[in-house]
């Protein structure tokens, strides 16, 4: 028998798996930004918000 803790745990890595193939296939074909343009995005959104 499992925890909850447990459980939680082994019910993330299959997704945490699905996520880091899809970002494999987005570096693979050329779906990826310039950091710094993520960030500007964010910020841009963070300021949105507060107004």
């Amino acid at each position: 028998m499992y925890t909850y803790e447990e459980y939680k745990r082994m019910k993330a890595r299959p997704e945490l798996l699905e996520m880091l193939t899809e970002a494999e296939d987005d570096v693979r074909n050329g779906r990826v930004a310039p950091i710094e343009d993520t960030f500007d995005n964010l910020r841009s959104i963070l300021k949105e918000k507060k107004s």
